[in-house]
């Protein structure tokens, strides 16, 4: 059985990273390396002085310059493991037929629905979504969507929602919101520390 799109497209994302970790440690240890460089050329004077004055003195300058370094590394790293997750939701938004079928499908199975809800997306999600969902891309009969559980008779509106990238399921009662970047924010609460050990653990 295929694994959900989105822990494909989660470990797709892991996989570039990794690619893009390799070239970007090579990178920032070039910019680290310059600006530790250039902090120390920047500084000789005032680090001159300071060994005149007092060893104490440039104990503590070499402790704040290192401690810039460690931090600046810190911050590369940690925009990294955010720029994983922008690509999830860059992925995520740019699904289309079937893989977006799949992870609607996927997202509505793990809530309780009654299955007669109506659907919203954003104006320009429209066209996409009744082609994803509708073999005939009828809003009004979600075939392709609908015959993956037998209580399935969503149609999807032409009333479009605030949510960007996504989709809404509306009754009178309530709304089920699936906001394609809440779902990897909350993702990424849960997960973040762990994909960054996983990412530096080798560091």
């Amino acid at each position: 059985m295929k694994k959900p799109i989105f822990e494909r497209i989660t470990e797709e994302a892991k996989k570039e990273a990794a690619l893009l970790v390799k070239e970007t440690k090579s990178e920032a240890s070039r910019i680290l390396k310059a600006g530790k460089d250039a902090i120390s050329a920047q500084n000789e004077s005032e680090l001159t002085e300071a060994k005149a004055k007092s060893v104490e003195r440039v104990r503590q300058y070499k402790e704040r310059n290192e401690k810039g370094l460690d931090n600046y590394k810190e911050q590369v790293r940690q925009e990294i493991v955010v720029s994983i997750f922008d690509e999830v939701v860059n992925k995520l938004a740019n699904l289309e037929g079937e893989e977006l079928l799949k992870f609607v499908t996927n997202l509505i199975a793990k809530e309780k629905v009654k299955g007669d809800e109506v659907m919203h997306v954003s104006a320009r999600n429209f066209k996409k979504f009744v082609t994803a969902l509708s073999s005939k891309k009828d809003a009004t009969n979600l075939d392709l969507l609908n015959k993956k559980d037998a209580k399935y008779n969503f149609t999807l509106s032409k009333e479009p929602t605030h949510v960007a990238e996504g989709f809404l399921l509306s009754t009178p009662q309530y709304d089920l919101i699936f906001d394609f970047k809440e779902i990897v924010i909350n993702y990424q609460k849960k997960h973040e520390q762990r994909i960054y050990n996983e990412l530096f653990k080798d560091e």
